[in-house]
Parts: C-alpha cells; sequence; structure tokens
C-alpha cells in the first residue's frame, strides 16, 4: 500500500485546532512529514506564536532534521495537558482524505482496513470494514460500507465539535 501522506494545508483545513503532541503522532508515525509540519506551522501562526512555531514554519528543505526537535519542545511548552488520545484526529483526516479522494486508489476500503489494524482496531470505524459483520438486520454490502464511512466521519467531527475543538 502507498502510504497516505498528508500535506499541511490539508491537515490545517480539517483540524486547525491540532495541538503539538497531535502534530508529534502524527509525525512520528509517518502521516506527515517534515515539509507538512512546517506548512501547518505556517498556517498555523498568529501573533502570539512561540519562537519554536516560527521556526518550525520557515524552515528550509536542507533544515528539516531540525522538525522533531522543534516539535517535541513544542510539545513540552503546551500549556492544555497532554492529549489522551492523539490517534483520533489522525484516524478522521486519514478516513476523511481516503473518502475524498477514494476514486486515486485501486481498493479504499482495502486502506481502511489496514488503517484499522495500523490504529490498533478502533471500535469507532469497526462498522466500515468489510469482513466485520454487518449489524443485526442489516444486509452487508460495498455501498452499506460507504454509507457508514461518511457516518463514522460525521461522528468524529460531532466528537471534536462537542470537545469544543473547532472554534
Amino acid at each position: 500500500m502507498k502510504k497516505l501522506l498528508l500535506d499541511g494545508q490539508y491537515i490545517h483545513n480539517k483540524t486547525p485546532w491540532l495541538n503539538w503532541a497531535e502534530l508529534l503522532y502524527g509525525f512520528e508515525h509517518g502521516f506527515i512529514d517534515e515539509k507538512g509540519v512546517s506548512e501547518y506551522a505556517c498556517e498555523a501562526l498568529t501573533t502570539e506564536s512561540s519562537q519554536e512555531a516560527i521556526e518550525l514554519a520557515s524552515l528550509l528543505l536542507e533544515e528539516k532534521y531540525l522538525v522533531s526537535n522543534l516539535l517535541e519542545s513544542l510539545v513540552n511548552k503546551e500549556p492544555s495537558p497532554k492529549t489522551e488520545e492523539p490517534a483520533k484526529p489522525w484516524i478522521f483526516l486519514l478516513l476523511s482524505f481516503l473518502f475524498e479522494h477514494q476514486d486515486e486508489y485501486e481498493d479504499p476500503l482495502e486502506i481502511v482496513g489496514e488503517l484499522y489494524a495500523d490504529f490498533d482496531y478502533p471500535v469507532e470505524i469497526s462498522s466500515i470494514i468489510r469482513y466485520m459483520p454487518p449489524p443485526e438486520g442489516l444486509e452487508g454490502s460495498e455501498e452499506q460500507l460507504f454509507e457508514n464511512w461518511k457516518e463514522v466521519i460525521l461522528t468524529y467531527k460531532v466528537f471534536f465539535e462537542q470537545q469544543n475543538r473547532f472554534t
């Protein structure tokens, strides 16, 4: 499978509220690369941004080795408590991206199955896994899996809204 690598602009458009710990999680797990982290930091800059965030946003290609240290420094300075579930935003982001770009992949549902395993089988997405039995009384079909997929993405969005993550 070709690794799903998201760019910083896409991530910022979908989840402008990501904290540094969550961004570091995505970086460490290969869902975003150094260029993407720098793009995200650039999109997220405000007048209150720290020196590290400004450095991260303005990294040159040959300085990409600094990304990990800058991110870790930002995580350590972050006033908010460490996120209990740093994977959750990434499940949302990857499922959203894959759903929006499904025509670019031969078998997007197979990739969803791989993500299901990569994220240690989260119950929230079991309804879009091809080999899982459909709920009692429902007929299983590819069409139903894609409908469930839309629902799963919406459920994640509502979850983050309830946490007041979207401002």
